[in-house]
């Protein structure tokens, strides 16, 4: 071997904030468990049967209440890649667990694929077949009502994700993400009954799909708690109290019924469509939850999440519409909270 100079020159120090150096920060088994469990359950929204949805024996109001249906939900399913991605470049920049990264890397991936059955599903069903929720143009009464609603609910999908990139500087990652855990535990709860409601079998698939992917997000979601919750300050965990009772809210749009208010900034005329073309969309066999249906889901799915932070001395915010009561939180207080999902 030839002689080599001991004298090196170190280079300049990184900051602590950039993805490099390069390092695998030890995780617990259950987050590398969690990522094999989710490549091992990848579907693709492409192979499903999307044919029963062109074929299905419904009228020209019911094919537009199932998109109408999928472009609000749009706004949680569209807006999550952005949000996870957003999360996982923190994540490598401040060093997260090499696990959970991974495990934020798959919920990634699912959740491209929820917006990618957005996408299909109202490209198939909105008038004139267009590629966005918002690119067609409205004839009929009702699809004036149904496009207005659109707009309105983009209109406070905007104002979330302006939010979100706001808070996200603010608040330390596991507590942005507390609602997370509350999406995904009701969502798991409800897309499950809606695929067993659903009468067109391509959504019968879809619900099925989501639902298991979303009872895995929920997994990872339990694991942030326990690792956090124990060390959080008062500051933090009356924070939290607040952010369910947002996300409670946040999400009541599409899978429970919408709270007109501060939070969501919403006509009077929404209420009105948004009831109609839900009907609508249940009588064509989407699988919409009847009303004590919904609430009974989330009533169960909320009684775990309560259980699970009242452990850590966090309060649950009071659901008097569910039929929970809890710590009252004010409508003035939420309009600061982003709920993340």
């Amino acid at each position: 071997m030839p002689k080599l100079p001991l004298k090196l020159r170190v280079p300049p120090p990184i900051d602590p904030l950039n993805v490099f150096p390069i390092s695998w920060p030890k995780s617990p088994q259950i987050t590398y468990d969690l990522f094999e469990l989710a490549k091992a359950q990848q579907w693709d929204p492409e192979q499903l049967d999307w044919q029963t949805l062109t074929d299905a024996r419904i009228t020209a109001e019911e094919r537009l209440a199932i998109g109408y249906w999928f472009s609000i939900l749009g706004i949680f399913d569209a807006a999550a890649p952005p949000v996870f991605a957003h999360a996982l470049i923190e994540m490598f920049k401040n060093k997260e667990e090499d696990g959970v990264r991974k495990c934020f890397s798959t919920i990634l991936r699912d959740e491209l694929n929820h917006e990618e059955v957005c996408r299909k599903a109202t490209v198939a069903c909105l008038p004139g077949n267009p590629y966005g929720p918002l690119l067609w143009t409205p004839r009929t009464a009702l699809e004036k009502g149904a496009y207005n609603n659109i707009q309105w609910a983009y209109h406070n999908g905007a104002r979330y994700w302006d939010g979100y990139v706001r808070a996200f500087d603010k608040y330390p990652f596991a507590v942005m993400f507390t609602s997370f855990l509350m999406g995904e535990v009701a969502a798991t709860t409800l897309f499950s009954e809606m695929g067993k409601a659903a009468k067109i079998p391509v959504f019968q698939d879809v619900f099925k799909r989501v639902s298991r992917d979303e009872a895995r997000h929920a997994r990872m979601a339990l694991y942030l708690t326990k690792r956090t919750f124990p060390t959080l300050p008062q500051e933090q965990k009356e924070f939290i109290t607040k952010q369910l009772r947002a996300g409670f809210i946040f999400l009541s749009l599409i899978l429970f019924k919408p709270f007109p208010g501060k939070f969501w900034e919403l006509p009077d005329t929404f209420l009105d469509y948004h009831d109609v073309l839900q009907d609508a969309a249940q009588s064509a066999g989407l699988g919409i939850l009847p009303m004590k249906a919904r609430e009974e889901a989330w009533r169960n799915a909320m009684l775990k999440v309560k259980k699970t932070v009242e452990a850590y001395g966090i309060a649950f915010p009071a659901m008097p519409e569910v039929g929970l009561m809890g710590q009252e939180v004010a409508e003035e207080d939420l309009e600061t909270i982003v709920p993340v999902f």
